[in-house]
């Protein structure tokens, strides 16, 4: 078995492993299931209150109350799950690199769950959107190639 690797998780994997209609739904939660049974060589997980936060919104918006309250509850709980603080000089970092990148349209956001993980050695990100690979992050599972049963 590989040694594993950390891994930070963006709000886009979070609101896919809760909301039932998201479309990465069954892929996010067999990666999930994956790195819980060591099939995966993932670990520790880290994300950050950023992360939380938009998760939180995002599924109140486009799922339930319910559902964010849940998300929240177990992420918070998890004994497997590291959550990173933003200190002011990596806030900074983030805006100088959000300022950079005047081509693209990158959430804030997401240029913080990239300068974020780079602070703490941390290459890969259980992502599915195209913005980290363009942030030279290895996004968990589209780079990589996990796939679930039948996926």
């Amino acid at each position: 078995m590989t040694e594993p690797r950390p891994l930070f998780v963006d709000t886009n994997a979070f609101v896919a492993i809760y909301d039932e209609s998201d479309d990465h739904h069954e892929r996010a939660n067999a990666v999930l299931d994956g790195i819980r049974d060591r099939s995966y060589p993932y670990g520790p997980l880290f994300t950050s209150r950023h992360v939380l936060s938009e998760t939180a919104t995002v599924l109140l918006y486009g799922s339930s109350h319910r559902d964010a309250v849940r998300a929240l509850r177990n992420i918070c709980e998890s004994s497997s799950m590291n959550v990173l603080a933003l200190t002011e000089p990596l806030f900074e970092r983030t805006a100088r690199q959000f300022e950079q990148y005047d081509d693209q349209q990158i959430s804030f956001v997401d240029h913080m769950n990239a300068v974020l993980p780079a602070e703490y050695d941390i290459e890969h990100i259980f992502a599915f959107e195209e913005d980290f690979r363009t942030l030279g992050m290895t996004r968990v599972p589209v780079d990589t190639g996990e796939h679930p049963e039948g996926g």
